[in-house]
């Protein structure tokens, strides 16, 4: 039998380049499992302000520095609650500081009171691309009558609340990605992956290599090779 004796480093313990060695072990320390939980829930609540029912489960993503990357979500819309929350800001009452690009939608406001007695059947909806990342927009009007009459004048302005619907739409994925990746770039960054490997109380050979294996070896039971078959 052969001891080794081996003196282990907390990461404060470590010089400069042994620091760096460790944090570049462990870059991915903080991202290794569902880490964008809590942004998809802050992006739910937020657009839950302005009329959005996002549904969480079709909210999707790639990240973040290669071609192709981007982010897409699903949602159902109560179109009057948000026209009037955009003309509001009222998701500043959840995100105080939040800057959003939006305009009220410049249609005939004959319009408006259709949709807001259902006069208009519709059910309009954010969708997330199938086949890559973006969104598009439905505003599931199909027949307009109201009590024998159809209203034919009204589909050129509803095609210009469908658009202004997509530009919505779009400035919020927008903000989700961009969000992702902010959150992404932290978790990712020196001084978080420091402060998880400070929390989870992790040690270092003196040039950085991570040890913690070692320490685990050292709480096994020996093997009884008298008990043994050979």
């Amino acid at each position: 039998m052969k001891r080794i004796t081996l003196k282990l480093y907390s990461f404060n313990e470590l010089d400069r380049d042994a620091k760096q060695k460790a944090l570049t072990t462990y870059r991915d320390l903080n991202v290794n499992f569902d880490w964008w939980d809590d942004e998809f829930e802050d992006f739910i609540e937020l657009c839950s302000y302005i009329g959005i029912a996002v549904i969480k489960d079709k909210i999707k993503f790639r990240g973040f520095y290669s071609q192709g990357d981007g982010s897409g979500f699903s949602a159902k819309v109560d179109m009057p609650k948000l026209i009037t929350a955009i003309e509001n800001q009222t998701w500043k009452d959840y995100a105080p500081m939040q800057e959003f690009p939006f305009t009220a939608p410049g249609i005939n406001r004959r319009v408006l009171p259709l949709l807001a007695k259902n006069i208009l059947p519709n059910e309009p909806q954010i969708i997330s691309r199938s086949q890559q990342y973006g969104v598009v927009v439905d505003l599931g009007v199909y027949v307009i009558n109201e009590n024998g009459r159809e209203h034919d004048n009204v589909f050129e302005e509803l095609d210009k609340l469908e658009e202004w619907l997509r530009k919505i739409a779009e400035v919020l994925n927008r903000y989700l990605y961009t969000t992702l990746e902010k959150q992404y770039e932290f978790l990712c960054s020196d001084t978080a992956i420091k402060e998880s490997i400070l929390n989870n109380d992790y040690l270092f050979t003196a040039d950085g290599r991570s040890a913690n294996y070692l320490e685990q070896l050292t709480k096994r039971k020996p093997i009884n090779l008298k008990n043994h078959d050979h």
